[in-house]
Formats: structure tokens, sequence, C-alpha cells
């Protein structure tokens, strides 16, 4: 099966509007269909070594290895593509949306994690590492959205690999969580474009003139995107 054929076919399913325990049922055989092959995984190595207008139109996100390979029209789900370079796993992360997840090339190693707090206290998080296990080339595993998500990805050995992952339509926009078990921290991860964005407002909650926060006022007076909100709000607090 090759990528067109795989979306087309995904695309159909979604629209049976299936319960998301059907999704992990049909999408991992389906997703499993597509990872058996590689071949068809040659037109994007050659469009990302000869196309500087795909990788212009690539997405900016949080990960520098993710390659957007199609997003439906309705936005109803994302294949994405992460090349992984060898002892170069992810941050420890989650989810806005189930995903399906795949090795297409060499194996991929996942690490689970399951969160032991409450979530209340802003900035803390205490994790426990449930499962750590290779995938194999055409093999695959799933996530579900925010603290039923958190894992952890990479290559499992010493040669680059690359995974395939095909995810929902997400419950949480503008950021992801990553954390740190050691010292038992999480942080929003933001898009580069809009990190800056962020950077902006923290940096004109610390300075002391009127002129900051009349930028501040300026620019809540426009609609601000949920997940901008408590950026917001804290940079006024300090800025008051």
């Amino acid at each position: 099966m090759n990528l067109e054929t795989f979306c087309l076919r995904f695309q159909a399913f979604l629209e049976e509007k299936p319960e998301t325990s059907r999704v992990m049922e049909v999408g991992l055989k389906l997703l499993g269909e597509l990872l058996s092959d590689p071949g068809w995984f040659q037109e994007f190595f050659e469009k990302l070594l000869m196309d500087p207008g795909f990788l212009n139109r690539q997405p900016t996100s949080v990960y520098r290895n993710e390659i957007t390979l199609h997003r439906s029209p309705g936005q109803s789900f994302s294949v994405l593509a992460y090349i992984w370079e060898p002892n170069r796993p992810s941050p420890i992360h989650d989810h806005g949306s189930w995903g399906l997840i795949g090795s297409l090339i060499e194996q991929v190693r996942e690490k689970k994690y399951r969160r032991l707090d409450d979530g209340r206290v802003e900035g803390y998080a205490e994790l426990e590492k449930i499962s750590s296990k290779p995938i194999e080339p055409g093999g695959t595993s799933h996530v579900l959205p925010l603290d039923e998500g958190i894992h952890q990805m990479g290559a499992a050995g010493d040669r680059t690999a690359v995974s395939v992952g095909v995810y929902g339509k997400s419950i949480r926009q503008g950021y992801s969580q990553f954390f740190d078990p050691s010292g038992k921290t999480v942080v929003r991860a933001y898009p580069p474009k809009l990190f800056k964005k962020v950077l902006a407002i923290r940096v004109l909650g610390s300075i002391a003139a009127p002129w900051a926060e009349d930028v501040l006022k300026a620019a809540t007076s426009l609609p601000v995107p949920d997940y901008l909100a408590p950026e917001y709000q804290a940079a006024t607090k300090k800025s008051a």
C-alpha cells in the first residue's frame, strides 16, 4: 500500500465516526499495511533533498525531525514521519490527540510513562515508566490524548531510523508538554514561531515600565487563543 491509498482508506474509515477503540483496532491494521513496504517513502527522500518548496511548505513543529506527509482537508487526521538519529530520542512528551505509530525503517524504541500526580501544581509532574519496547519495521503502537499518551520515541540501535505516526484531531491546540522525571517537572513546548510570541509576552511581564503594560493590554484586547491565555495572565500579574 502506498501513502495515497492509505490516506483515502483512512479518511473513509474516519467518516464512519468510529469509537476510539475501533480507531486503534482498524487504524493500526491499516498502518501496518502501509509500513510493510517502505518503498513509497522514496518520494519523500527525494523531496527532502531536491525540492526546496517541499521544505518551505512544512508546518513548524516543536520537533525538528518531524516531516509532514499528509494533512486531511478537514483536519480529521495527519500523517507525520520522524527521522531518529542514534542516541537522540525525543523528550518525554504527551499528545493532544490519539496517535497510531509504527516503524518504517530500522528499529525504533518506545518508552511509555504513567503520570502519578494530579496535575494541579503548575510545572510539577511525577512520572513512572511502565514499559520500554523495541518496535520492528512494520510494527505498531498507539497513544491516547494528554496524560494517557505520555511516551518517548527514538532509534533503538546504532542506525538512523524512521517512524510514521497518524494523529487525530487535537483536543488541545498550540503546544505539547515535555516532562523531566528526574526533576519532576513539566513545561509547555511551543513551535518555534509561536515560541517567539511567548517569549515576548514573558519579557513584557518582567519590564517595569508603563509602555510594556500598554503593549500587553493592547494585545489582550484582541482575540487570544486559549493556550496563550495563561501566558498573558502570568505576564499581567508580574507587570501589575
